[in-house]
């Protein structure tokens, strides 16, 4: 793939190049090779969350409502996980889990329902109308996903995501659950809530 280049012909200078080279003139021994890394990776995740609630938009969903009705639609019929579930896997508080299911549920994309395996518990279930809504919006998802790595070539985005996977595991490894998003590390961890 060719270098980018700005408009006057130049090489393309992003962010983080500039935030780099002010740290060289003010500390120049420090070492920002890890900084050119991870603050790339938290701006492009930045952008890839904009684009896809814009496209999410046009179906009155944010990405955290998407990821919910998604999860519940790939764990397969019949479309169902309790809320720890869901929080834990979507790296959500389960307060704020509890109001999106409860915006979800006033849309009519998803119900509560009796756990057969305990009475005390509840499930949340993708209704018919949910559903419906999932499938019509996967490939249009997918091909906003497609646009949003277009400056990438097809083997360029396979060894990204390889690389991303081996930084994943190492992570992950540490910490199978990370925290949820926004709480950095103010979080502390809690007992898990029964689900309801």
């Amino acid at each position: 793939m060719s270098e980018l280049q700005d408009n006057d012909g130049g090489r393309f200078e992003d962010h983080v190049d500039r935030v780099v080279q002010q740290w060289a003139q003010v500390r120049p021994h420090l070492d920002t090779a890890p900084m050119a890394l991870v603050a790339r990776l938290g701006r492009a995740a930045s952008y890839a969350d904009a684009r896809i609630n814009e496209g999410l938009s046009a179906f009155g969903l944010t990405r955290p409502s998407w990821d919910v009705l998604a999860s519940l639609r790939r764990s397969g019929e019949p479309y169902r996980l309790s809320p720890t579930t869901l929080y834990r896997g979507l790296m959500r508080t389960s307060g704020a889990m509890t109001h999106r299911l409860a915006r979800l549920q006033g849309a009519g994309l998803v119900r509560r329902v009796a756990d057969p395996g305990d009475s005390r518990s509840r499930l949340v279930e993708l209704t018919p109308k949910g559903l419906a809504l999932v499938d019509r919006i996967a490939p249009v998802h997918l091909e906003n996903e497609r646009r949003l790595l277009s400056a990438l070539d097809r083997n360029e985005q396979r060894e990204l995501a390889a690389l991303l996977k081996t930084l994943l595991g190492s992570l992950e490894r540490d910490r199978p659950v990370p925290p949820p998003s926004g709480a950095g590390g103010r979080h502390r961890r809690r007992q898990p809530k029964r689900a309801e």
